[in-house]
């Protein structure tokens, strides 16, 4: 051989050698972490598999024809585990790579295992095996594989501790190194998310309870809260691309915090009947911490190479089990009244500097812990009121008349558990003097809260067990009685909240008192203000306190004021138009002509009617949502402390009933406040007017009595346009107000089209009101109108399950016109001579007159209505007694 070729190889190997030995040992140990990412990928793909195949066994149990399906595995990805085994390992000592090797081999022994049971459950699934033995080896194959997972996870969590140890050693932890300090702040962080995720597993039967750790959870939510307060995402020292991944980073922290308080809110009674809650949460989480915080992470570790070399942090790996050991908690009888504290007086004392960021978010969240509050207390009187209705025409029951048991249910009251805690730990920074007062009746607010989730879940018990048919409904009286009251008494006690929310901020001076943010909030509160002083005049004019209204001319002054200095308020801030969120002229006009808007309506009062929505609710909707949405969305935009404001409830949702004659349902007048629960409104001081009540004469309740079974087919329109006061809130409880009045023979479907038409509720017996309720309060507006595709899916459902001599009629409900094909003219047409009707009802603020619609009606030898708030109630009725018994 050549000489000097032999000598350029000996100096090659020699230099390269040299260089290796002074490579340093991370990027061999990533090689590792990246094995050990590649098993959760091996795991995560044969999980999702069993979660599908674990509910369709439970099928088959109960019908031996269900066929099961395993989609095959192919084989196990080797690549990454022979990578990490053939690495170069430089800078790694001999006995470090042995150990590291060792553990990955057993990592891999026990992959091959766990791969191959489930090889071997989709032999035996596409053998039918299941058929033979009625799916014993399927449970056995399971247990093994839920044992094997558990096995992995612990095999894994060894592993990497082992790769941070020989890490560690030859990268020791250096506090002036930014890249290392930014590391360990990220890897603590990591590790804790870790633990979260591991305090419990998914159960694969999610029918049975499931006990998942919310108590853990929150306290998690508190600790991710004040890391993002003193978490550093300025990254100072760090070069970029690598410092951008840090705020990348806070913010999946933050996106973490959210999803755990949104699980945390959502633990209710419902949701802790089955495993499918805590499910959905677990997955959530693992999907945000290996897809975002983590992925965060790798891309930190990755852009920091040129400067410093760090360790990765591998993904969570899940786990399960296939039954869940909790066990239902023992009923509880009565709920216990809640825990009342005195108003704390305290005086305020100005302050000689500005308030803080910290001080005046905090007294934000508690608005908006009033506003989430009475949200959830709206959910609820709805539900209520509803009960209330069903359950009045089971006081005296007909013998001879069919009708199915009386159910309540209370799912969409969600008390804000995840809020108040959070509200707590945030107000640290409001001085003691004050925050003692203030949390102490946020405390109150939410004792109330509870004891109102307490009832309805001794309402759902009461209901279920049929004890209504025992005490001819005593018990069922008392609740509601109780929540009349309660309704009442949170109403008062969160406006002494807001006053004393108001104090505290006002005691403060704005750094820049001239700042436009400043002097226009101040203009949008005043109008505010007024505005809820005509509101709480209304009130009293329905509660029958009063026949007289209040003057007006104080909002019709603001609304010229806001108009007329418009530019002078909002001199200097930039006006991106009214598409663009961000714009603070878009609030401020549309609160300026709302406020004008509003005057009118209190000028134009109407009386209370014994059917229909009661004429407050749109006093409700329109202050709540034109009004302080407005003000709060100016408040959101402003660069300075614009406080936010309080929404108000709606006072007429719920009213308690006398204890009727059968028949016969009659609203007893609200009673004065107690004393103790007096709450101050602003004060009027502008002369008052007053106008003659004419209360409507009180009529017997409608019944269905004598009238043909009906299939009512309901075709609503879902489209973005219903979402308004005046239409979609309107739609439901139009529906609503005929529920109580239904029969068991009687069937209800609901047909949504919205871009596709689809059935979200199949033809459903009167009987279960629950279910219709429900399907109705999950109703939301978006998406296009296709009325077409949704006339003809609503057609092919009342063929399907049409009612010889009974009242088949579709009830196309919407906000306006849509292109009509002819065949569908033709299709409506065709449908009426047998018997199937269409009846169009319109909602919207003004009537709508349309040809196309009342064409519609016409061949379909229906109505066309325009449903407003006086006669939305009614109209459902009318189409139900459409038709007499034959």
């Amino acid at each position: 051989m050549n000489t000097t070729f032999l000598l350029a190889i000996l100096f090659v190997a020699a230099y390269s050698s040299a260089y290796s030995q002074q490579e340093p040992p991370q990027q061999s140990l990533n090689q590792y972490v990246a094995f050990l990412n590649q098993s959760v990928d091996v795991v995560f793909d044969r999980f999702q598999v069993l979660q599908s195949y674990y509910a369709s066994t439970r099928q088959f149990r109960s019908n031996a024809t269900v066929l099961l399906r395993l989609p095959s595995s192919g084989p196990l990805e080797e690549y990454y585990y022979k990578k990490a085994l053939a690495t170069a390992h430089s800078g790694l000592s001999s006995k470090e790579i042995q150990q590291l090797n060792e553990e990955t081999q057993a990592l891999w022994q026990l992959l091959e295992t766990f791969d191959q049971s489930g090889k071997s459950l989709e032999t035996y699934v596409r053998l039918n095996d299941y058929q033979r033995d009625g799916l014993k080896k399927s449970d056995a194959l399971l247990a093994e594989m839920q044992k094997q997972l558990g096995q992995i996870s612990r095999k894994r969590d060894a592993f990497y501790r082992q790769i941070q140890r020989i890490y560690r050693q030859h990268q020791p932890y250096d506090a002036t190194n930014p890249y290392l300090r930014m590391e360990r702040d990220m890897v603590q962080i990591l590790n804790r998310e870790k633990q979260t995720l591991a305090s419990w597993p998914y159960t694969l039967n999610e029918e049975n309870r499931s006990d998942w750790p919310v108590d853990s959870i929150r306290e998690s939510m508190l600790k991710d809260a004040e890391l993002l307060a003193g978490f550093n995402a300025a990254a100072t020292g760090i070069d970029y691309p690598a410092s951008s991944m840090v705020g990348s980073f806070k913010n999946a922290l933050q996106s973490i915090m959210d999803l755990k308080q949104n699980a945390v809110n959502d633990d209710t009674f419902a949701a802790r009947q089955s495993a499918k809650h805590g499910n959905a949460v677990y997955l959530n989480l693992i999907n945000h911490y290996n897809n975002d915080l983590l992925a965060f992470y790798h891309e930190f570790v990755n852009y920091s190479k040129s400067a410093k070399q760090l360790l990765d942090f591998p993904r969570f790996c899940p786990v399960f089990v296939l039954e869940s050991t909790a066990v239902s908690p023992p009923k509880t009888a009565r709920t216990q009244p809640f825990k009342d504290i005195p108003r704390i007086e305290f005086q305020i004392k100005p302050s000689a500097t500005p308030a803080s960021d910290a001080t005046f978010h905090a007294l934000n969240a508690y608005i908006d812990f009033i506003n989430e509050s009475l949200r959830q207390m709206n959910h609820l009187q709805i539900q209520v009121r509803n009960y209330q209705s069903s359950a009045e025409y089971y006081r005296n029951p007909d013998p001879n008349r069919r009708r199915g048991p009386l159910t309540y249910f209370h799912s969409d009251y969600k008390i804000p558990a995840a809020d108040y805690p959070l509200l707590l730990s945030g107000s640290k920074s409001i001085p003691d003097i004050y925050r003692t007062a203030i949390n102490s009746q946020a405390e109150v607010l939410m004792n109330i809260l509870r004891e109102m989730d307490g009832l309805s879940i001794e309402l759902i018990n009461y209901t279920q067990e049929k004890h209504y048919e025992q005490d001819g409904l005593q018990r069922s009286d008392e609740i509601l009685d109780r929540y009349a009251r309660l309704f009442d008494l949170f109403d008062q006690k969160k406006e002494n909240l807001y006053a004393d929310i108001r104090r505290i901020h006002e005691s403060y001076k704005p750094v820049n008192p001239t700042s436009s943010w400043i002097v226009s909030g101040q203009e949008l509160i005043k109008a505010i203000d007024n505005s809820k002083a005509v509101l709480f005049a209304v009130r009293s004019f329905y509660k029958e306190e009063t026949t007289q209204l209040p003057e007006t001319e104080k909002l019709e002054a603001n609304r010229r004021s806001l108009i007329t200095d418009e530019y002078k308020n909002l001199k200097g801030l930039t006006r991106y138009g009214r598409s663009n969120g961000l714009c603070p002229y878009s609030p401020y006009e549309d609160l300026a002509e709302n406020t004008g808007r509003f005057a009118v309506k209190a000028q134009n009062l109407k009386p209370a009617t014994p059917y229909g929505s009661h004429p407050y609710e749109s006093f409700y909707f329109f202050y709540n949502n034109e009004l302080v949405y407005q003000y709060n969305k100016f408040s959101e935009l402003a660069k300075a402390g614009v406080l936010k404001t309080i929404m108000e409830p709606n006072l007429f949702a719920f009213q308690r009933l006398n204890r009727p004659k059968p028949g016969r349902l009659v609203v007893e007048k609200p009673e004065p406040h107690a004393p103790e629960s007096v709450v101050s409104v602003p004060e009027k001081t502008e002369p008052i007017r007053s106008i003659p009540a004419n209360p409507a004469p009180k009529e017997a309740a409608p019944t269905l009595d004598g009238f043909a079974t009906n299939h009512l087919v309901l075709l609503l329109d879902v489209s973005a346009s219903m979402d308004s006061p005046y239409k979609m809130p309107l739609l439901k409880k139009s529906i609503k107000s005929l529920l109580p009045l239904l029969r068991t023979e009687d069937q209800v479907s609901i047909v949504v089209y919205s871009g596709k038409a689809k059935v979200v509720l199949p033809p459903t017996s009167g009987s279960k009101t629950a279910e219709i309720t429900q399907a109705i309060d999950q109703l939301r507006s978006t998406g296009e109108t296709d009325g077409n595709d949704g006339i003809r899916t609503a057609y092919k459902l009342a063929d399907k399950h049409f009612i010889p001599s009974g009242n088949n009629r579709i009830i196309l409900a919407t906000d306006g016109e849509f292109p009509i094909s002819d065949s569908v003219y033709e299709l409506v047409g065709q449908a009426a001579r047998k018997e199937i009707n269409l009846t169009v009802l319109t909602f919207s603020r003004n009537e709508i007159n349309s040809a196309n619609l009342r064409r519609l009606a016409t061949l379909g030898e229906g109505s066309y209505e325009h449903v407003t708030e006086s006669k939305a109630q009614l109209q459902m009725i009318l189409e139900a007694q459409a038709k007499k018994k034959p």
